[in-house]
């Protein structure tokens, strides 16, 4: 019967390790839009090796750099788009491949159900007991599933087995199948079966019933009762679940109720026997057919006694040397595994230069307590004798994200363009740049950003270079540089927010005409008519609109405008007609409530129109108006002058206007105690105002305007 390894995800997940500071959630995540991090920011890594990446990704970028396993990004996917994303920077879990379609209950049990017809036996497939788990939960029961059924049967038809007792063996087989805890009935009678390879596999089978039924001690009895035996695969696989069997023996009481492991309750003596068995099967069966399992369970047998030298050596070989395999998981798994197990719980004892250097990209982030000296980091330099690039890297990072000294920096990075760009010779040529634009020298940044754009053919490569080159632009005063008709900066979301955030006028009515991409048209019109308008460029809106078709495309602009998920305005939005709302207050049209206020700025009915267009189309908090995050992309000063305005300030205008018709002031009154509705919370814009201030507009509202539809419907302050 093949007893397999619990994977090494899910063992790491039956440990109930917590997730550590270093990795993400991957909940709602949102892209932060920049090239260099100095925090942690797990839903916006970038490839290329920087503190800022959860340390999964770091690891991914060097595995990828020695050739040990290619960085395959998954494609973009509705939810990636819809939280607005692009490329880069992008959240971990794109870096995790979806896993191939696996085989169906009825394909797994086909040659199981071959073997027991030959013998005689009928039998409907039921569900197996080691499949009753979720994704991730550990559990010994496990391996008790349809294959290991079929190797036992399978070794049961060719053995020297009389026929009856292929029926008894095979029977019972299929009994354990179906649980995990065989108390009670006797599984077998050994009285029964006669012939000694009959009695050999019994005794293995009646051993597997106590293992699985957590009775390990009489589990190891009986395994070890079976290694004499003349049958190859039953000696190789007791040998095996002897070792297994210790090893659960050993972590029994290891975990508590939150399966988080104590470490002192590990009976130790129990895991010393348990490594002895497993390095003695290795001995024994070099590549046998559980050699896989056992150098995975050696690593749980170090986790569990805290050997983080021998758990780092182990983490190594599995993801640098070991063929596919010698593995017992996927490198995915093996890096989830290397990240919960070892990062976290032994860092400051690495000494393996893969896992070292993600550890020390991971002190030196800006939010975490000081673990990474410059004394330190200088003492490293023996573990790194055999990878000096990336001891160099590690210096120049060190230099540029703690010390801040970007020219230091420099002195540690090559100067000269390789032929090719890995990850690790991509992220040399990234901080060099980064560090050049540390120091302002933005033409050089720049000059490098275009030097890398024909060598970025690794994946996500050219869009990081991309994302450099338009932030170099815009903080260098070269905006019309992203959308010259030649530049390289074709990244649509890159463009979409310079078009929202930063640009002005006239660069926006140059995309109009000129972009090639009708989304970017679209987005440059919308954007804008919205500034114009919202900043009191009334003039320049008139003249603006009329390039707008008298019926425009009513398809929304969603995320090219930021906004995330659901949600999204239309270029009709222009054409907005005024219709008399349900509050009774009517409104012209936008157009015209533009010309009042180029007319008369103070326009008490122009005012509560223009804050009746924002409160009717819902642009309250529109993304148009979000600062962006200081240092991202588009944070820089916007082209366009003038306040945004805000509704509330609006009212407040009019409020305090002497010569405001009597319904004008009545309904700013009425609209302005409701921009703290129901919430008591501002949803207007502009500068809160106290409680104070809101009671007593409404009770002017109620004394002096009592008698209008807004002075009899109002009931609250707020």
């Amino acid at each position: 019967m093949r007893i397999g390894l619990l994977s090494s995800l899910t063992l790491a997940l039956c440990a109930g390790v917590s997730l550590q500071a270093q990795a993400s959630g991957d909940d709602s995540c949102y892209p932060d839009w920049r090239v260099s991090q100095d925090s942690l920011t797990a839903c916006s890594n970038m490839p290329f090796l920087s503190p800022g990446n959860d340390s999964r990704t770091n690891l991914r970028l060097l595995l990828a750099a020695k050739k040990n396993a290619p960085l395959t990004p998954n494609p973009l996917g509705e939810d990636d788009l819809a939280q607005g994303f692009g490329p880069v920077p992008f959240p971990v879990y794109r870096l995790v491949p979806r896993p191939p379609e696996g085989q169906t209950p009825a394909e797994q049990g086909t040659e199981l159900a071959q073997l027991l017809a030959a013998l005689g036996i009928q039998h409907e497939a039921t569900a197996a007991a080691g499949d009753q788990f979720l994704w991730g939960e550990g559990s010994r029961c496990r391996s008790n599933n349809v294959q290991s059924a079929t190797d036992f049967v399978r070794q049961v038809t060719n053995a020297d087995v009389p026929a009856n007792e292929r029926v008894l063996l095979a029977n019972a087989r299929l009994k354990l199948l179906g649980t995990c805890d065989w108390q009670g009935e006797v599984l077998l009678e050994p009285q029964l079966i006669t012939s000694t390879q009959g009695r050999e596999l019994t005794t293995y089978l009646l051993a597997a019933s106590d293992f699985y039924s957590g009775r390990f001690v009489y589990a190891e009895r009986g395994f070890a009762a079976v290694t004499l035996t003349t049958l190859p695969w039953l000696k190789e696989t007791a040998v095996y679940m002897i070792a297994r069997a210790s090893l659960n023996h050993a972590q029994e009481n290891a975990f508590d109720e939150y399966g988080l492991p104590q470490r002192q309750a590990v009976d130790k003596s129990a895991l010393d026997e348990a490594e002895h068995s497993f390095l003695s099967y290795l001995n024994t069966y070099p590549q046998g057919e559980y050699a896989p399992s056992a150098r995975g369970l050696l690593r749980r047998v170090h986790w569990l006694a805290g050997d983080a030298t021998k758990l780092a050596d182990d983490y190594a070989w599995q993801l640098t040397e070991a063929s596919d395999a010698e593995r017992n998981g996927s490198i995915d798994e093996l890096v989830e595994e290397t990240d919960n197990k070892l990062l976290t719980s032994y860092a400051e004892t690495i000494r393996n230069p893969l896992l070292l250097a993600i550890n020390d990209l991971m002190w030196m982030r800006a939010n975490n307590p000081p673990k990474l000296t410059r004394a330190t980091l200088d003492g490293q330099k023996a573990a790194f004798a055999n990878e000096p690039a990336l001891y160099d890297y590690l210096q120049a990072a060190f230099a540029l994200y703690v010390e801040h000294q970007p020219d230091q920096a420099l002195k540690h990075l090559p100067q000269e363009l390789p032929a090719s760009l890995d990850y690790l010779a991509f992220s040399q040529q990234t901080l060099r740049g980064l560090a050049l634009q540390a120091k302002q020298d933005w033409k050089g940044a720049e000059a490098l950003w275009l030097q890398l754009l024909p060598l970025a053919k690794q994946p996500l490569q050219r869009d990081q270079v991309e994302l450099a080159l338009a932030m170099n632009y815009e903080r260098s005063g070269q905006l019309a540089k992203v959308f010259a008709v030649d530049s390289p900066i074709q990244t649509q979301q890159v463009r979409y927010i310079l078009l929202r955030s930063v640009a002005g006028p006239e660069l926006l009515r140059q995309q109009i005409s000129q972009a090639s991409d009708p989304l970017e048209r679209s987005t440059a019109q919308f954007v804008l008519l919205y500034k114009d308008l919202l900043r009191g460029q009334f003039a320049t809106f008139a003249e603006d609109l009329q390039q707008l078709p008298a019926a425009p495309a009513a398809d929304k602009l969603g995320t090219s405008l930021g906004y995330v998920y659901d949600g999204g305005q239309a270029l009709t939005l222009f054409r907005w007609s005024g219709d008399k709302a349900a509050s009774g207050y009517t409104c012209p049209t936008i157009a015209q409530t533009a010309s009042t206020l180029q007319d008369d700025p103070k326009n008490p009915h122009g005012l509560n129109c223009l804050g009746e267009f924002i409160l009717r189309n819902g642009l309250d908090g529109m993304p148009l108006e979000q600062a962006r995050s200081a240092g991202s992309l588009g944070s820089t000063a916007s082209g366009f002058t003038g306040e945004t305005f805000s509704r509330l300030e609006g009212y407040q205008q009019v409020i305090a206007n002497p010569k405001a018709p009597r319904d004008d002031k009545a309904y700013a009154l009425f609209r302005a105690i409701n921009c703290y509705a129901p919430s008591g919370y501002n949803s207007c814009g502009g500068e809160d105002v106290d409680k104070a201030v809101r009671k007593g507009w409404f009770r002017q509202l109620k004394t002096g305007f009592a008698d209008t539809q807004w002075g009899k419907s109002l009931q609250y302050y707020w």
